[in-house]
Protein backbone atom coordinates (compact mmCIF):
# COMPACT_ATOMS: atom_id res chain seq x y z
CA UNK A 1 0.00 0.00 0.00
CA UNK A 2 1.65 3.58 -1.24
CA UNK A 3 1.59 6.43 1.28
CA UNK A 4 -1.40 8.30 -0.97
CA UNK A 5 -3.70 5.25 -0.36
CA UNK A 6 -2.82 4.64 3.34
CA UNK A 7 -6.01 6.58 4.67
CA UNK A 8 -4.79 6.03 8.47
CA UNK A 9 -1.75 8.25 7.29
CA UNK A 10 -3.74 10.78 5.37
CA UNK A 11 -5.82 11.45 8.41
CA UNK A 12 -2.42 11.77 10.78
CA UNK A 13 -0.63 14.19 8.35
CA UNK A 14 -4.31 15.96 7.55
CA UNK A 15 -4.19 16.38 11.62
CA UNK A 16 -0.99 17.24 12.33
CA UNK A 17 -1.26 20.06 9.40
CA UNK A 18 -4.45 21.58 10.92
CA UNK A 19 -2.85 21.46 14.03
CA UNK A 20 0.39 23.32 12.88
CA UNK A 21 -1.68 26.16 11.73
CA UNK A 22 -3.60 26.03 15.03
CA UNK A 23 -0.59 26.66 16.72
CA UNK A 24 0.93 29.68 14.30
CA UNK A 25 -2.62 30.99 15.18
CA UNK A 26 -1.93 30.03 19.56
CA UNK A 27 1.62 31.80 19.47
CA UNK A 28 0.54 34.89 17.56
CA UNK A 29 -2.40 35.42 20.03
CA UNK A 30 -0.51 34.46 22.98
CA UNK A 31 1.99 37.37 22.10
CA UNK A 32 -0.88 39.20 21.02
CA UNK A 33 -2.70 39.06 24.35
CA UNK A 34 -0.05 39.41 26.77
CA UNK A 35 1.50 42.76 25.24
CA UNK A 36 -1.90 44.11 24.28
CA UNK A 37 -4.22 42.96 26.59
CA UNK A 38 -2.14 42.61 29.63
CA UNK A 39 0.29 45.72 28.97
CA UNK A 40 3.39 43.13 29.60
CA UNK A 41 6.89 43.10 27.76
CA UNK A 42 9.78 41.58 26.92
CA UNK A 43 10.03 39.61 29.83
CA UNK A 44 6.69 38.04 29.76
CA UNK A 45 7.48 37.07 26.43
CA UNK A 46 10.44 35.53 27.86
CA UNK A 47 8.76 34.06 30.33
CA UNK A 48 6.01 32.33 28.19
CA UNK A 49 8.95 30.96 25.87
CA UNK A 50 10.88 29.59 28.85
CA UNK A 51 7.55 27.60 29.77
CA UNK A 52 7.31 26.10 26.44
CA UNK A 53 10.77 24.49 26.65
CA UNK A 54 10.71 23.15 30.31
CA UNK A 55 8.02 20.20 29.80
CA UNK A 56 10.83 19.20 26.65
CA UNK A 57 13.29 19.12 29.44
CA UNK A 58 11.33 16.30 31.24
CA UNK A 59 10.35 14.65 28.03
CA UNK A 60 12.50 11.49 28.26
CA UNK A 61 10.21 10.51 31.34
CA UNK A 62 7.77 9.58 29.49
CA UNK A 63 9.62 7.62 26.55
CA UNK A 64 8.47 4.14 27.71
CA UNK A 65 5.07 4.96 28.50
CA UNK A 66 4.46 6.13 25.48
CA UNK A 67 5.92 2.96 23.95
CA UNK A 68 3.96 0.60 25.83
CA UNK A 69 0.83 2.57 25.47
CA UNK A 70 -1.53 -0.16 23.53
CA UNK A 71 -3.56 2.73 21.71
CA UNK A 72 -1.39 5.84 20.40
CA UNK A 73 -4.03 6.82 18.15
CA UNK A 74 -5.84 7.55 21.94
CA UNK A 75 -2.66 8.83 23.10
CA UNK A 76 -2.74 11.48 20.40
CA UNK A 77 -6.23 12.34 20.54
CA UNK A 78 -5.75 12.78 24.32
CA UNK A 79 -3.10 15.11 24.09
CA UNK A 80 -5.01 16.97 21.62
CA UNK A 81 -8.30 17.56 23.70
CA UNK A 82 -5.81 18.85 26.48
CA UNK A 83 -4.03 21.10 24.33
CA UNK A 84 -8.15 22.02 23.70
CA UNK A 85 -8.89 22.46 26.90
CA UNK A 86 -5.57 24.60 27.66
CA UNK A 87 -7.11 27.05 24.51
CA UNK A 88 -10.52 27.25 25.79
CA UNK A 89 -9.14 28.11 29.48
CA UNK A 90 -7.32 30.88 28.01
CA UNK A 91 -10.37 32.27 26.08
CA UNK A 92 -12.23 32.55 29.08
CA UNK A 93 -9.00 33.89 30.92
CA UNK A 94 -9.28 36.85 28.21
CA UNK A 95 -12.80 37.36 28.25
CA UNK A 96 -13.44 37.76 31.43
CA UNK A 97 -9.80 39.63 31.83
CA UNK A 98 -8.55 37.18 34.92
CA UNK A 99 -5.10 37.16 36.46
CA UNK A 100 -2.28 36.35 33.70
CA UNK A 101 -0.94 33.95 36.16
CA UNK A 102 -3.74 31.45 34.71
CA UNK A 103 -2.59 31.89 31.46
CA UNK A 104 1.04 31.11 31.99
CA UNK A 105 -0.15 28.14 34.27
CA UNK A 106 -2.80 27.04 30.97
CA UNK A 107 0.63 28.11 28.18
CA UNK A 108 2.74 25.23 30.75
CA UNK A 109 -0.44 22.86 29.99
CA UNK A 110 -0.60 22.94 26.52
CA UNK A 111 3.42 22.71 26.03
CA UNK A 112 3.33 19.89 28.63
CA UNK A 113 0.73 18.37 25.62
CA UNK A 114 2.64 19.89 22.59
CA UNK A 115 5.81 17.97 23.61
CA UNK A 116 4.15 14.81 24.28
CA UNK A 117 2.88 14.62 20.71
CA UNK A 118 6.07 14.47 19.06
CA UNK A 119 7.54 11.37 20.66
CA UNK A 120 4.13 10.06 20.62
CA UNK A 121 3.16 10.29 16.58
CA UNK A 122 7.17 8.86 16.06
CA UNK A 123 6.04 5.75 17.98
CA UNK A 124 2.63 5.73 15.99
CA UNK A 125 3.54 6.42 12.30
CA UNK A 126 5.56 2.52 12.07
CA UNK A 127 2.54 0.64 13.18
CA UNK A 128 0.25 2.96 11.00
CA UNK A 129 2.87 2.01 7.93
CA UNK A 130 2.82 -1.99 9.38
CA UNK A 131 6.71 -1.39 9.91
CA UNK A 132 7.67 -0.68 6.45
CA UNK A 133 10.84 0.67 6.21
CA UNK A 134 10.41 2.31 2.69
CA UNK A 135 6.93 4.15 3.49
CA UNK A 136 8.38 4.62 7.08
CA UNK A 137 11.22 6.99 5.17
CA UNK A 138 8.93 8.45 2.82
CA UNK A 139 6.74 9.58 5.37
CA UNK A 140 9.87 11.08 6.90
CA UNK A 141 10.03 13.51 3.52
CA UNK A 142 6.38 13.62 3.11
CA UNK A 143 5.85 15.00 6.73
CA UNK A 144 9.63 17.68 6.65
CA UNK A 145 8.15 18.92 3.28
CA UNK A 146 4.05 19.36 4.74
CA UNK A 147 5.98 21.01 8.07
CA UNK A 148 7.64 23.54 6.42
CA UNK A 149 5.45 23.90 4.18
CA UNK A 150 2.49 24.86 6.33
CA UNK A 151 4.52 26.99 8.65
CA UNK A 152 5.37 29.52 5.78
CA UNK A 153 2.30 29.95 4.75
CA UNK A 154 0.55 29.45 8.28
CA UNK A 155 2.88 32.17 9.79
CA UNK A 156 1.88 34.58 7.44
CA UNK A 157 -1.96 33.75 7.44
CA UNK A 158 -1.51 34.43 10.94
CA UNK A 159 -0.32 37.66 10.64
CA UNK A 160 -2.94 38.23 8.36
CA UNK A 161 -5.66 37.17 10.63
CA UNK A 162 -4.45 39.05 13.46
CA UNK A 163 -5.42 42.71 11.32
CA UNK A 164 -8.83 41.78 10.02
CA UNK A 165 -9.94 39.48 13.35
CA UNK A 166 -10.40 40.49 17.25
CA UNK A 167 -8.43 38.34 19.55
CA UNK A 168 -11.80 36.23 20.68
CA UNK A 169 -12.39 35.15 17.04
CA UNK A 170 -8.57 34.08 16.71
CA UNK A 171 -8.44 32.30 19.74
CA UNK A 172 -12.40 30.49 18.97
CA UNK A 173 -10.72 29.85 15.38
CA UNK A 174 -7.83 28.08 17.01
CA UNK A 175 -10.07 25.83 19.32
CA UNK A 176 -11.72 24.93 15.89
CA UNK A 177 -8.40 23.27 14.63
CA UNK A 178 -7.61 21.25 17.20
CA UNK A 179 -11.62 19.97 17.33
CA UNK A 180 -11.09 19.37 13.11
CA UNK A 181 -7.90 17.55 14.09
CA UNK A 182 -9.58 15.41 16.84
CA UNK A 183 -11.76 14.19 14.71
CA UNK A 184 -9.71 13.38 11.67
CA UNK A 185 -8.08 11.64 14.20
CA UNK A 186 -11.24 9.72 15.60
CA UNK A 187 -11.36 8.60 11.74
CA UNK A 188 -7.97 6.22 12.40
CA UNK A 189 -8.77 2.98 12.13
CA UNK A 190 -7.09 0.50 14.26
CA UNK A 191 -7.80 -2.45 11.88
CA UNK A 192 -4.73 -2.28 9.76
CA UNK A 193 -2.29 -0.94 12.72
CA UNK A 194 0.80 -3.35 13.53
CA UNK A 195 0.47 -2.59 17.10
CA UNK A 196 3.52 -4.61 18.65
CA UNK A 197 3.66 -2.14 21.77
CA UNK A 198 2.49 -4.75 24.26
CA UNK A 199 4.29 -7.89 23.21
CA UNK A 200 7.29 -6.45 22.02
CA UNK A 201 7.94 -4.24 25.00
CA UNK A 202 6.81 -7.19 27.90
CA UNK A 203 9.92 -6.76 28.99
CA UNK A 204 10.14 -3.80 29.80
CA UNK A 205 7.22 -3.68 32.00
CA UNK A 206 9.40 -5.66 34.41
CA UNK A 207 11.54 -2.41 35.10
CA UNK A 208 10.45 -0.33 37.55
CA UNK A 209 9.88 3.07 36.63
CA UNK A 210 13.44 4.54 37.39
CA UNK A 211 14.95 1.38 35.77
CA UNK A 212 13.24 2.13 32.48
CA UNK A 213 14.36 6.10 32.41
CA UNK A 214 17.79 4.57 32.55
CA UNK A 215 17.17 2.04 29.83
CA UNK A 216 15.58 4.83 27.79
CA UNK A 217 19.06 7.01 27.90
CA UNK A 218 21.24 3.59 27.55
CA UNK A 219 19.67 2.44 24.64
CA UNK A 220 19.71 5.62 23.17
CA UNK A 221 23.47 5.57 23.56
CA UNK A 222 24.20 2.36 22.57
CA UNK A 223 24.31 3.59 18.79
CA UNK A 224 27.43 5.62 18.62
CA UNK A 225 27.34 7.41 15.43
CA UNK A 226 23.28 8.61 15.67
CA UNK A 227 23.32 9.48 19.40
CA UNK A 228 26.89 11.54 18.87
CA UNK A 229 25.21 13.16 15.75
CA UNK A 230 21.54 13.83 17.71
CA UNK A 231 24.04 15.78 20.84
CA UNK A 232 25.80 17.31 17.71
CA UNK A 233 22.57 18.88 16.34
CA UNK A 234 20.98 19.36 19.69
CA UNK A 235 24.20 21.96 20.09
CA UNK A 236 23.75 23.48 16.34
CA UNK A 237 19.92 24.05 17.09
CA UNK A 238 20.61 25.56 20.05
CA UNK A 239 23.04 27.71 18.66
CA UNK A 240 21.05 28.66 15.38
CA UNK A 241 17.90 29.12 17.64
CA UNK A 242 20.12 31.77 19.40
CA UNK A 243 21.74 33.43 16.76
CA UNK A 244 18.35 33.69 15.06
CA UNK A 245 16.74 35.68 18.02
CA UNK A 246 19.64 38.13 17.84
CA UNK A 247 19.94 38.17 14.09
CA UNK A 248 17.51 42.05 14.47
CA UNK A 249 21.07 42.97 15.99
CA UNK A 250 23.23 41.91 13.60
CA UNK A 251 21.23 44.11 10.82
CA UNK A 252 21.48 46.97 12.79
CA UNK A 253 25.67 46.67 13.23
CA UNK A 254 25.60 46.08 9.69
CA UNK A 255 23.59 49.26 8.81
CA UNK A 256 20.32 47.41 7.16
CA UNK A 257 17.61 48.06 9.83
CA UNK A 258 16.07 45.64 11.55
CA UNK A 259 12.67 46.98 9.09
CA UNK A 260 13.92 44.25 7.00
CA UNK A 261 13.93 41.02 9.66
CA UNK A 262 10.53 39.82 8.24
CA UNK A 263 12.68 39.59 4.70
CA UNK A 264 15.54 37.79 6.13
CA UNK A 265 12.78 35.23 7.71
CA UNK A 266 10.86 34.90 4.50
CA UNK A 267 14.43 33.75 2.90
CA UNK A 268 15.38 31.39 5.93
CA UNK A 269 11.99 29.75 4.99
CA UNK A 270 12.40 29.31 1.31
CA UNK A 271 15.90 28.13 1.65
CA UNK A 272 14.79 25.47 4.34
CA UNK A 273 11.58 24.52 1.77
CA UNK A 274 13.79 23.89 -1.24
CA UNK A 275 16.51 21.87 0.51
CA UNK A 276 13.47 19.94 1.98
CA UNK A 277 12.27 18.81 -1.74
CA UNK A 278 15.60 17.94 -2.44
CA UNK A 279 16.48 16.17 0.64
CA UNK A 280 14.96 12.70 -0.76
CA UNK A 281 17.28 12.71 -3.96
CA UNK A 282 20.36 12.38 -1.14
CA UNK A 283 22.27 8.72 -1.44
CA UNK A 284 25.45 8.76 1.25
CA UNK A 285 25.85 7.15 4.27
CA UNK A 286 24.85 9.56 7.42
CA UNK A 287 28.05 10.53 8.65
CA UNK A 288 29.13 11.48 5.50
CA UNK A 289 26.29 13.54 5.11
CA UNK A 290 26.54 15.23 8.28
CA UNK A 291 30.48 15.83 7.94
CA UNK A 292 29.44 17.80 4.98
CA UNK A 293 26.56 19.74 6.06
CA UNK A 294 28.36 20.76 9.34
CA UNK A 295 32.03 21.34 7.01
CA UNK A 296 29.82 23.81 4.31
CA UNK A 297 27.32 25.52 7.01
CA UNK A 298 30.26 26.44 8.90
CA UNK A 299 32.67 28.04 6.51
CA UNK A 300 28.95 29.84 5.45
CA UNK A 301 28.26 30.95 9.05
CA UNK A 302 31.68 31.67 9.67
CA UNK A 303 32.26 33.84 6.15
CA UNK A 304 29.54 35.76 6.78
CA UNK A 305 31.15 38.06 9.96
CA UNK A 306 34.02 38.84 7.27
CA UNK A 307 32.21 39.81 4.23
CA UNK A 308 30.78 43.21 3.98
CA UNK A 309 29.00 42.40 1.12
CA UNK A 310 25.17 41.91 1.58
CA UNK A 311 24.58 39.99 -1.45
CA UNK A 312 26.87 37.49 -0.66
CA UNK A 313 26.34 37.53 3.35
CA UNK A 314 22.60 36.77 1.47
CA UNK A 315 23.69 33.67 -0.11
CA UNK A 316 25.73 31.88 2.77
CA UNK A 317 22.58 32.41 5.06
CA UNK A 318 20.75 31.12 2.11
CA UNK A 319 23.33 28.00 1.77
CA UNK A 320 22.95 27.41 5.65
CA UNK A 321 19.18 27.05 5.90
CA UNK A 322 19.12 25.27 2.58
CA UNK A 323 21.31 22.70 4.49
CA UNK A 324 19.52 22.63 7.52
CA UNK A 325 16.24 22.17 5.77
CA UNK A 326 18.00 19.03 3.68
CA UNK A 327 19.49 17.33 7.34
CA UNK A 328 15.89 17.29 8.70
CA UNK A 329 14.62 14.18 6.31
CA UNK A 330 18.22 12.91 6.62
CA UNK A 331 18.00 13.29 10.56
CA UNK A 332 14.37 11.78 10.40
CA UNK A 333 15.58 8.57 8.25
CA UNK A 334 18.74 7.81 10.24
CA UNK A 335 16.53 7.69 13.64
CA UNK A 336 14.33 4.92 12.57
CA UNK A 337 17.03 3.78 10.38
CA UNK A 338 19.23 2.84 13.32
CA UNK A 339 16.73 2.21 16.63
CA UNK A 340 13.97 -0.45 16.41
CA UNK A 341 10.68 1.24 15.75
CA UNK A 342 9.09 -0.35 19.08
CA UNK A 343 11.56 1.76 20.66
CA UNK A 344 10.96 5.03 19.01
CA UNK A 345 8.85 6.64 21.89
CA UNK A 346 12.39 6.17 23.81
CA UNK A 347 14.69 7.66 21.43
CA UNK A 348 11.83 10.58 20.59
CA UNK A 349 11.73 11.33 24.00
CA UNK A 350 15.00 11.16 24.82
CA UNK A 351 16.26 13.58 21.61
CA UNK A 352 13.52 16.19 22.66
CA UNK A 353 15.03 16.58 26.04
CA UNK A 354 18.52 16.46 24.76
CA UNK A 355 17.91 19.48 22.08
CA UNK A 356 15.15 21.39 24.55
CA UNK A 357 18.66 21.82 26.72
CA UNK A 358 21.11 22.72 24.50
CA UNK A 359 18.80 25.31 23.12
CA UNK A 360 17.74 26.47 26.67
CA UNK A 361 21.23 26.78 27.32
CA UNK A 362 22.32 28.39 24.35
CA UNK A 363 19.22 31.35 24.98
CA UNK A 364 20.98 31.96 27.85
CA UNK A 365 24.84 32.67 26.44
CA UNK A 366 23.69 36.20 25.12
CA UNK A 367 22.48 37.35 28.74
CA UNK A 368 26.24 36.90 29.39
CA UNK A 369 27.94 38.01 26.60
CA UNK A 370 26.39 40.13 23.72
CA UNK A 371 28.84 40.69 21.17
CA UNK A 372 26.34 39.68 18.13
CA UNK A 373 29.33 39.16 15.24
CA UNK A 374 31.35 36.79 17.55
CA UNK A 375 28.85 34.80 18.85
CA UNK A 376 27.56 34.27 15.11
CA UNK A 377 31.49 33.86 14.47
CA UNK A 378 31.60 31.13 17.44
CA UNK A 379 28.65 29.25 16.27
CA UNK A 380 30.40 28.89 12.69
CA UNK A 381 33.30 27.70 14.42
CA UNK A 382 31.67 24.96 16.69
CA UNK A 383 29.71 23.91 13.79
CA UNK A 384 33.51 23.50 11.80
CA UNK A 385 34.04 21.39 15.03
CA UNK A 386 31.61 19.24 14.66
CA UNK A 387 32.14 17.78 10.79
CA UNK A 388 36.13 18.00 11.45
CA UNK A 389 35.40 15.42 14.11
CA UNK A 390 33.23 13.43 11.82
CA UNK A 391 35.57 13.83 9.15
CA UNK A 392 38.69 12.17 11.63
CA UNK A 393 37.61 10.63 14.85
CA UNK A 394 34.02 9.09 14.73
CA UNK A 395 35.24 6.03 12.63
CA UNK A 396 32.61 3.62 14.35
CA UNK A 397 31.14 0.89 11.50
CA UNK A 398 27.69 1.80 11.92
CA UNK A 399 28.65 5.60 10.23
CA UNK A 400 28.95 3.91 7.21
CA UNK A 401 24.99 2.86 6.58
CA UNK A 402 23.21 4.89 3.69
CA UNK A 403 20.66 7.65 3.65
Amino acid sequence: MTLAKNKNFIYLISGRVITNFGDSLYTVALTYITISFYNFGASALATFGLIAFLPSLMNFAFGTLIDNFRNKKNLLIIFEIIQLISITGILLTVYFRLDIILIFLLHFIFSFANTMIYPAQSSFIPEILQNKEKDIEKSVYIMNITNNTVDIISNFLSAIILIYMSIISILVLDIFTFLLCIALFFKISQKNINNTSINDNHSQKKLNYKDSILYSFKYFWKEKTPSRIVVMEGILSGLTTMVMRIVGAYLVIINIGVEYLGILLAIQGGSELIGVFLSNHIKMPFKNFFMIDYLISGTAITLIVFTDNIALKTFLFSLTFFLIGMSGTVYGKMIYHFYDYKHIGKVSSVINTVSSSAIVACMLIPMIYDDVERLIFITGVITIVFGLYLLFFNNSKDSLEDV
